[in-house]
């Protein structure tokens, strides 16, 4: 039977969600092209594989240059002979020390959470469409689904994100080319490390990485996770305004 993966690239997998996932599809006999700014990271990542048996790649990329990604995932892809699966899932969280409401506050965010993942994400849309099979995953957040205190910058483009794959899951039905958001809520990474906010239902990265895995093999619409934050972080969401903002003046500052 051949494998539904032969190659895979990942954004941001120099820690956190997508260093786990690296060395969790690798294992699974995945050849992986390891994406990010930190090249030594990369090459630690990648040594690890490959004296585990595995096959990986270092491809040092920023996202926020959407340009050039756009440029690398053609030449990887070409490489490769195509690329099986994308994972969009460089980010950033809030920047500090800024005023959450000012521009710099939000640039980072809004071009590596949203611009970046959608570089990624369609760079070889045609030539995938063209092959007629190909798996496209982008990292969004449970974030997503409503409005946050002092989380602007996260939340909105996040959400971006998550319209942005709905529209192409509708779009790309039976062209052979799936698509699946994934709605992470707490993962311990570095984004984390200095958060002042609570943290429920914290998960570990490798958790993370074996649970998305798992999922990603019947290519779902969506995977969102841990149970039951998931379900309260949409009922929430789903809340009358003026109820919903009730709760949320309750909710310390997502800083």
């Amino acid at each position: 039977m051949t494998p539904r993966y032969r190659t895979c690239l990942i954004t941001g997998a120099s820690s956190g969600i997508g260093h786990a996932l690296g060395l969790h599809i690798a294992a699974q006999g995945v050849e992986v092209v390891l994406c990010a700014r930190r090249e030594t990271e990369l090459t630690q990542l990648a040594k690890t594989i490959t004296d585990h048996g595995g096959k990986a790649r270092v491809q040092v990329l920023d996202v926020a240059d959407t340009t050039r990604t756009v440029e690398i995932v053609r030449e990887v892809d070409e490489a490769l002979g195509g690329l099986d699966l994308i994972i969009a899932n460089a980010g950033v969280g809030i920047a500090e020390d800024l005023d959450p409401h000012s521009w710099e506050a939000m640039a980072g965010s809004v071009q590596i959470n949203f611009a970046g993942a959608v570089a990624t994400l369609s760079a070889v849309l045609p030539q995938m469409k063209s092959r007629k099979r190909g798996h496209l995953v982008g990292v969004s957040s449970l974030a997503s689904f409503g409005s946050l205190p002092g989380a602007a910058a996260y939340c909105a483009p996040k959400a971006g994100l998550s319209m942005f794959l709905d529209c192409l899951r509708l779009d790309l039905a039976g062209s052979g080319v799936a698509v699946t958001t994934i709605h992470p809520g707490f993962v311990r990474t570095p984004m984390l490390a200095r958060a002042q906010h609570p943290t429920p239902q914290l998960v570990e990265p490798d958790r993370a990485a074996a649970l998305i895995w798992a999922r990603l093999q019947d290519q779902p619409a969506r995977i969102d996770f841990p149970q039951p934050l998931a379900w309260l972080t949409r009922v929430v969401g789903g809340l009358p305004r003026f109820v919903h903002d009730f709760i949320m003046r309750l909710v310390p500052a997502a800083r």
